[in-house]
């Protein structure tokens, strides 16, 4: 289990998920919270207009225990680089270590 101080409210993570835990093997969003049972993401992405995050949806709460790896980036790093670049290839690799090649579509 992850210490709940090292995941914190606003960091941006790429989730990777223990197979069938849900439909997609990585998600990819904004902590809204972290307790000692899991977290809870808000699946967002990049506006490239706005250059912000956005696209706000659905929020996931995902138990320690469905929870293979995750890639986070802290207040410290750019968001932008996590979100449009970084986050975007490790939701690519975990899809291709499952034989899934693409990612669910974005929502516009």
């Amino acid at each position: 289990m992850a210490k709940t101080e090292t995941i914190q409210p606003g960091y941006c993570v790429a989730v990777h998920l223990v197979p069938e835990t849900a439909p997609d093997y990585c998600y990819i969003g904004q902590v809204e919270a972290v307790d000692d049972h899991g977290i809870m993401i808000n699946m967002v992405h990049w506006d490239e207009k706005l250059d912000m995050l956005g696209g706000y949806t659905e929020s996931l709460f995902i138990p320690w225990c469905n929870i293979n790896s995750i890639l986070i980036s802290t207040e410290r790093q750019p968001t932008r680089r996590f979100m449009t670049d970084r986050g975007r290839k490790w939701q690519a690799r975990v899809n291709a270590m499952h034989g899934k090649e693409k990612t669910t579509p974005k929502k516009s």
